[in-house]
């Protein structure tokens, strides 16, 4: 029997802007996020709660409040005119019912100094399971890595071989989800940009 499933409209508008590319990447432990049930995560006492089904970061309330590291936290500065940074994820349903969602990260970081190098090994370990909160330039906001976590998949460094060429990291984090990354809930843009703020301020110190 085949399973029914919730439909609802794909709007289409002529203001929505498509541009690519990713400006801002910021990066957390997943176990300072996560509450200990697994199924709904508190993040502040009456701001973002995660809802799974929906794939969306919304305003809610509850009683337990899930205690934050901030200093958990980092950013990760790049140029976002390298014509290299990207944020996608790819969802395949097999006709067995397989599902499978492989979000990749990746961004490229000028000049292979030592203080990058050190920041890079530290973040580039096997078992690691991160949250990237990304804002892209079409003024989108995700939350990816919240079901199993990322995990640093390639770290490339290269001095290039010209003067035409850079000096620079290729970073490329990557993992296996149960569906397409959380969104930001959200009636305007600035609503989806302060839901996002909101988000980085509790991880970041």
């Amino acid at each position: 029997m085949a399973c029914n499933i919730t439909l609802a409209d794909i709007a289409y508008s002529c203001d929505d802007v498509a541009i690519g590319g990713i400006v801002k990447l910021y990066v957390a432990n997943k176990a300072s996020l996560v509450a200990t049930n697994g199924a709904f995560d508190q993040l502040t006492a009456n701001g973002p709660v995660i809802d799974y089904d929906a794939r969306t970061i919304v305003d809610g309330s509850a009683v337990d409040i899930l205690p934050i590291a901030a200093a958990d936290g980092i950013e990760i500065s790049f140029n976002n005119k390298d014509g290299f940074s990207v944020f996608s994820e790819v969802k395949t349903v097999s006709a067995d019912g397989i599902v499978s969602t492989v979000p990749t990260i990746s961004i490229e970081l000028p000049k292979m100094t030592p203080a990058k190098t050190t920041s890079l090994n530290k973040l580039s370990k096997g078992g690691a399971e991160l949250v990237a909160l990304v804002q892209t330039a079409a003024g989108t906001y995700h939350v990816v890595g919240m079901d199993y976590g990322l995990y640093v998949g390639t770290v490339d460094a290269n001095s290039g071989t010209g003067r035409s060429e850079k000096n620079r990291f290729q970073l490329t984090m990557t993992g296996d989800e149960l569906g397409l990354g959380m969104s930001l809930e959200e009636t305007t843009d600035d609503d989806g940009k302060a839901k996002f703020d909101e988000v980085v301020s509790l991880i970041v110190a």
